[in-house]
């Protein structure tokens, strides 16, 4: 089996994911991958994380839920030279290895646009969430279908970067007109907030 083979057995243990086959389980996969079952909740953490820097790791630091699984992807939108999507994958799960935090790598396998409104209300989970940076909670109304996106979820916590409180507020506002039950959470400013993936790679 090849390192390219080896994603994709890793991606179909995650059965309650859309691409699953159903020829796997959860119960197959090695703690490197998945920290927790996830059964009843999950909350997603997406983004291209190149590279993954403290401000990523703030935002799952001060996430409370339990069961975040971190889905890493491509930005069709960011001018990103192309890498080798399993060396990516291997390096952010060790650098997660001690972590709580659980990774999937399914994502990285799609060649074509993968907006977030085409796999999420399939996920076969009751209780799903999304944790965010301010700056994509603010171009959540940008998304594909973002109606979608928003009635299909339980909880958003969104983590300060760029924007104030009452920038927060007018986008909650809008949220909560497809999904009143929605609760919407933003956590604490933190020390990392100024850093970018974008800048790290322009400054190596």
């Amino acid at each position: 089996m090849n390192d390219l083979e080896s994603l994709k057995l890793i991606a179909d243990c995650f059965e309650f994911m859309p691409d699953s086959s159903g020829a796997h389980s959860q119960k197959e996969l090695p703690p490197l991958f998945l920290k927790h079952p996830i059964k009843d909740t999950v909350t997603f953490f997406g983004g291209s994380f190149n590279p993954f820097h403290e401000g990523h790791r703030e935002c799952l630091d001060q996430c409370p839920e339990k069961n975040i699984l971190i889905v890493p992807d491509r930005n069709p939108f960011k001018d990103v030279a192309a890498h080798d999507p399993v060396d990516e994958f291997f390096a952010l799960a060790e650098k997660l290895r001690t972590t709580s935090y659980s990774l999937y790598p399914g994502f990285l396998l799609k060649k074509e646009k993968n907006p977030t409104s085409s796999w999420l209300p399939f996920v076969k989970i009751k209780q799903k969430n999304f944790l965010m940076g301010d700056d994509s909670y603010m171009d959540l109304l940008k998304w594909k279908n973002p109606e979608v996106i928003i009635k299909s979820l339980t909880k958003l916590y969104v983590v300060p970067r760029k924007f104030q409180k009452e920038n927060y507020l007018a986008i909650e506002s809008e949220l909560l007109k497809w999904n009143p039950a929605l609760e919407v959470h933003y956590l604490a400013e933190h020390p990392y907030m100024n850093l970018s993936s974008t800048d790290l790679r322009q400054n190596k």
